[in-house]
């Protein structure tokens, strides 16, 4: 069975959008309604930048979340430090650059080993489960293994924008990633661009175990609302093709 990781950002970004002066959109409501769909783990990205979840959000899902939370985070000493205080059942370390518009790329783990391996190091030692976001990449796998990451969440973004051979040419790359991290004791997470047509085909990736993905189900939930684009992603991810 493949987890479904609901990624409730941009539920966040409507708010703040007036600086988070209104009470509405109501996130706690919409992370309950996520799991009553079927969410197996809300997933949050806490940036420096805080343009869409804030503090007051952490600690309000550390608290209240009624499944697994799954805190994205830089590798910086500010998050350690709200990690190690609210206690998350995963964090997943990200790249972040103040003026991307999303998350672009996976994290550079191979040049940034001694610090990645001391941070996971730190928060494992609270119970705290630690996944890497990667691009498919078998020295940066290799590099996660080292660093003694528990999962590697490889980055599906450029697959779902390629064409053609090139589109095709990735999904050989997520599948031998794919490989080599189940291979190396890893639990293989994948996330980044997917919708209903892409999820159909990520949950064949060998060994794959989760995905998370957000930005498609709150626009997706603008039509009938967020039950029902979370129940049809879960649909999605455990029907299986014949």
């Amino acid at each position: 069975m493949i987890r479904l990781g609901v990624n409730v950002d941009h539920i966040a970004t409507l708010r703040q959008l007036r600086g988070g002066s209104t009470p509405y959109p109501d996130l706690l409501f919409y992370v309950k309604e996520s799991v009553r769909a079927g969410a197996d783990q809300i997933t949050i990205h806490l940036r420096e930048d805080r343009r869409h979840i804030q503090l007051n959000d952490l600690k309000l899902l550390a608290k209240n979340c009624p499944v697994n939370l799954n805190l994205e985070m830089a590798a910086s000493s500010e998050m350690l430090k709200l990690a190690k205080k609210y206690k998350p059942t995963w964090c997943c370390f990200v790249p972040e650059k103040r003026q991307e518009l999303t998350t672009e790329g996976g994290l550079d783990v191979l040049r940034n080993e001694k610090k990645i391996k001391l941070y996971a190091e730190k928060l494992q030692s609270f119970g705290i489960e630690i996944s890497l976001f990667i691009e498919p990449n078998l020295e940066q796998i290799r590099s996660s293994y080292r660093v003694g990451a528990d999962a590697i969440e490889l980055h599906t973004g450029k697959w779902v924008l390629l064409k053609g051979r090139r589109k095709q040419l990735e999904w050989r790359r997520l599948v031998e990633a794919a490989k080599l991290g189940h291979k190396l004791g890893m639990r293989v997470h994948a996330g980044h661009g997917l919708d209903l047509m892409h999820t159909q085909k990520i949950k064949f990736l060998p060994f794959l175990r989760e995905v998370n993905i957000g930005h498609f189900l709150i626009c997706d939930s603008l039509k009938d609302g967020l039950f029902a684009s979370v129940q049809r992603m879960k649909k999605t991810l455990t029907t299986r093709k014949s």
